[in-house]
């Protein structure tokens, strides 16, 4: 998308990390802005002033909250400027943990946030995108809608619905100049890795029987994460998908693909993902040549 003319940024999860820090650069370039948080933030000054003081709107909004009550803030949000360009579903957080310990709701709150808040937004929001002819849709997805290690059976559930719905989505808006981009992020040193939650009973109980696991190794590495202190800078992601969505700087030239993996450990993943599956073709080809009729 090359574009003189300011577009309207409709961002969810603003409250930290990607979110925040997109909704600061679409204004810093001189775009418009209606960003939305849950609740609060702790933080001083808190998001939402940050934002209103660079000329951008602020909305609370909860993803989870039924149909009608979302409708009414896109219709609040719409009504600001009388258009929205880019819808940006960012709100979202992982649930980590080994599976049995995961409760019912755990794994439905999960759910609701990271795949059903999206989809309840995209379904306000394409009917407005298809009748004009043009949009973005812009979901942040993660590395483990790639590849669903130990410890993310729900997180990557989550992403991996959003994955599917994504690419039938973008499949469907073709023909309407409605663009759906799949943004999966590596590790980065914002808020996410503090935000991550566990089950809330059941691992103390369980951890001696996944000593040595791999489900043990993750779960210390996600107190590892915390403050923080990741590979990939926030700031310079947040400038790669400024780049990708505006067809500028390191993505300039570059073919609209639906998915872009964002820092070096995202784009190992689809490596080793990529191999996997080359090795299961190969590998189960007796298997699925057996199954055609006979001439």
């Amino acid at each position: 998308m090359s574009t003189t003319t300011p577009l309207v940024w409709f961002i969810t999860g603003c409250s930290s990390g990607i979110g925040l820090h997109l909704a600061l650069h679409a204004l810093r370039h001189g775009h418009h802005v209606i960003a939305t948080s849950r609740s609060p933030s702790p933080s001083s000054p808190p998001p939402s002033e940050l934002i209103t003081s660079l000329g951008g709107h602020h909305l609370t909004l909860d993803v989870c909250s039924p149909l009608p009550i979302l409708a009414e803030k896109v219709n609040e949000a719409m009504s600001i400027y009388g258009r929205i360009d880019v819808l940006v579903n960012n709100a979202g957080y992982a649930l980590l943990g080994a599976f049995e310990c995961i409760s019912d709701e755990e794994a439905r709150a999960q759910m609701e946030t990271n795949f059903f808040g999206p989809l309840s937004l995209c379904r306000l929001l394409v009917p407005h995108f298809r009748h004009r002819r043009t949009g973005t849709i812009l979901q942040i997805s993660s590395a483990a809608g790639l590849e669903a290690r130990a410890s993310r059976s729900l997180y990557s559930a989550s992403k991996f619905a959003l994955e599917g719905f994504s690419e039938a989505l973008s499949n469907e808006m073709q023909p309407f100049n409605v663009r759906v981009l799949l943004i999966e992020p590596g590790a980065f040193n914002s808020e996410f890795a503090d935000k991550c939650v566990t089950p809330a009973k059941g691992w103390e109980e369980v951890r001696d029987e996944y000593r040595g696991s791999e489900m043990e190794r993750v779960m210390g590495l996600v107190e590892g994460m915390r403050g923080g202190n990741m590979r990939n800078d926030v700031g310079k992601g947040v400038q790669a998908i400024w780049d990708t969505v505006m067809g500028t700087g390191v993505a300039e030239g570059m073919e609209a693909f639906l998915r872009v993996p964002l820092g070096r450990d995202a784009a190992e993943r689809w490596e080793v993902v990529g191999e996997l599956r080359r090795r299961t073709l190969e590998g189960t080809r007796r298997v699925w040549e057996s199954c055609e009729r006979d001439s």
